[in-house]
């Protein structure tokens, strides 16, 4: 519950300074590595320097890709088609690639939120084919038409207007090893209208389609604002609060709102920094949308030790306050902070959330690191009002339809909806800033790791023997247990206050990489469907293999359960070891 002094805090937000950045961003086409980009840094970094927060400038040089122009023929028919290509689609230069053209539909797969995360059902075989498909272009879909051997892709987006994005399933610049073994095709979408009038001809008629497509790829310095505020007490353990302040064209609800947002926080942080136990981390990332998520990914790298050390929880903001955005559905937050999160968004604005596990998109670049997240999605459109709107499915602008556009534009902002929005994020900071003990319950995670695992094994109906993940489930429980009840009956205790959330941010570490990754600490996974547990997700494959391929499978599970394991067992004699 939020205490009075913290009421008075989130009474102190207004939207005069984050209209004059909405304005001033209005303008600003910032595409990572553009002037444009740099003229918005300079102007949070100008605006920060008046309110006297201490931040600077860093440039790390990141690895984007940056669409030009894209064309497509369909040969032997007269048909002026609009068209563009995603970042990371493969540059043909001046060269056309032709093909026979294939349609695949989109299929659900167990753990996809929504049809971003769906594969693609081949209903012919795409060798040497162009793949025409439904959605913006998903890092997954166009991974299943590499995998199957088609030469290209055409994605037939869901309105008029075309959704710029990314598709590489690379997260951030990409390593020597990612980078060589990137395969890569040309990606084109075309809006909804021509693309059913394609889809309608290819069920009548054998088509043949050519594509060309131009994009620059290359290493640029790009402005990353770091703003840091507070930490009376806890000097050491901060909240890392971030937002992308690249976007495609205008993007004032992907992600100028957010960008706002982030600076109105720190201007009322910095007024009552002395009610702040623990520090403020802002962040302000480039190459979010031409670099995958570039920026964050940097950062993660080269304050890895840092941020094991002592970031607390990581918040992103992203698309705060737009439209007819009347919902918290879809909102995100690691297990652990579920209670807390639930209870303050409905403290904060009188509605009630519903939650969704986190994808692996939107800047949660620290998973790997084992870091507690909250609040990938803010609010959004509801899934009645978008019916009446006649919308459809997006992924930003809290689900307006302008995302990722020429469109997204001031039209997309809400001056009531922001306010509601920017005070749960600063709720969210207070609390964690001055909580004596961090609201961070890991039984909740253990819980939910549970239940996937649980479903795991029923459906792998006896082919795999789950049973070493629950003991060791059941037994760290118990140590966690004994652990909260110490706790509880020392936690008025100052000097016991910082052992006991040491432990916490121990313990998260690992369980959060059980929970959310599958490659080692430190590194990153693909920015593709991630299900919970993933060392163990292959159990989702068992039932379409054959008889000897079921036993490679198993050889793999059997090491990947050793690892998770393992990971619970460090965990409860850590525990154990704890004296306060």
């Amino acid at each position: 519950m939020l205490l009075p002094e913290e009421r008075e805090i989130l009474q102190q937000l207004n939207f005069e300074e984050s209209d004059k950045l909405l304005h001033r961003f209005s303008d600003l086409y910032r595409h990572s590595g553009s002037e444009e980009e740099k003229t918005a840094a300079y102007y949070i970094s100008e605006r920060l320097r008046s309110f006297g927060v201490d931040h600077e400038i860093l440039w790390p040089e990141l690895y984007l890709s940056n669409p030009v122009k894209a064309e497509i023929k369909i040969i032997g028919k007269e048909m002026d088609i609009k068209v563009k290509t995603p970042a990371f689609s493969m540059s043909t230069g001046e060269k056309w690639i032709d093909g026979e053209m294939v349609f695949a539909a989109s299929v659900p797969t167990p753990y996809a939120l929504d049809s971003f995360e769906y594969n693609l059902n081949f209903e012919q075989n795409p060798k040497g084919k162009i793949v025409v498909c439904e959605g913006v272009p998903s890092p997954v879909k166009v991974n299943d038409i590499i995998v199957q051997g088609g030469v290209a892709a055409i994605f037939v987006q869901p309105g008029k207007d075309i959704h710029q994005c990314t598709c590489t399933s690379i997260w951030g610049s990409p390593g020597l090893e990612d980078f060589n073994n990137n395969i890569r095709i040309p990606v084109v979408s075309i809006n909804s209208q021509q693309g059913k009038k394609l889809i309608h001809m290819l069920k009548k008629e054998k088509l043949r389609a050519a594509i060309k497509t131009s994009l620059v790829e290359g290493w640029k310095k790009c402005p990353l604002v770091l703003a840091k505020i507070g930490g009376k007490v806890d000097t050491d353990k901060f909240i890392l609060l971030h937002g992308h302040i690249d976007s495609w064209y205008a993007g004032i609800g992907d992600n100028a709102l957010g960008d706002a947002a982030l600076l109105e926080i720190a201007r009322v942080l910095k007024q009552n920094a002395g009610y702040m136990k623990r520090k403020v981390w802002i962040a302000w990332w480039p190459g979010h949308s031409n670099g995958r998520f570039a920026g964050s990914t940097w950062f993660a790298d080269n304050y890895a030790m840092e941020l094991y050390r002592n970031c607390v929880c990581q918040i992103n903001c992203e698309s705060p306050g737009c439209k007819d955005a009347d919902t918290y559905e879809n909102i995100m937050w690691t297990e652990d902070v579920d209670d807390f999160c639930r209870s303050l968004v409905e403290e904060v604005t009188g509605i009630t959330p519903k939650w969704a596990r986190p994808l692996r998109a939107g800047d949660y670049s620290f998973n790997n690191i084992g870091i507690t997240s909250m609040f990938m999605r803010s609010s959004a459109i509801g899934e009645d009002k978008i019916k009446d709107l006649g919308y459809y499915e997006v992924y930003g602008s809290g689900g307006n339809i302008e995302w990722h556009t020429e469109k997204d534009d001031m039209r997309v902002v809400d001056e009531k909806n922001f306010m509601r929005d920017i005070k749960l994020y600063l709720a969210a900071l207070l609390k964690l800033c001055h909580s004596p003990i961090l609201p961070i319950d890991i039984r909740t995670m253990l819980q939910s790791m549970e239940k996937y695992v649980r479903q795991y094994e029923d459906f792998s109906q006896g082919l795999f023997n789950f049973s070493p993940v629950f003991e060791g489930i059941r037994s760290l429980s118990e140590a966690l247990e004994n652990f909260y009840k110490s706790a509880d009956e020392i936690k008025s205790c100052k000097e016991k206050a910082e052992v006991i959330n040491n432990a916490i941010i121990k313990v998260q570490r690992k369980l959060i990489r059980i929970n959310y990754t599958k490659r080692e600490e430190f590194n990153h996974d693909q920015s593709v469907l991630m299900p919970p547990v993933p060392l163990l997700a292959d159990i989702l494959k068992i039932k379409s293999l054959n008889a000897e391929e079921r036993k490679f499978l198993v050889t793999g599970l059997v090491r990947a359960r050793n690892r998770v394991v393992y990971s619970l067992l460090e965990c409860e004699e850590y525990l154990k070891d704890i004296t306060f």
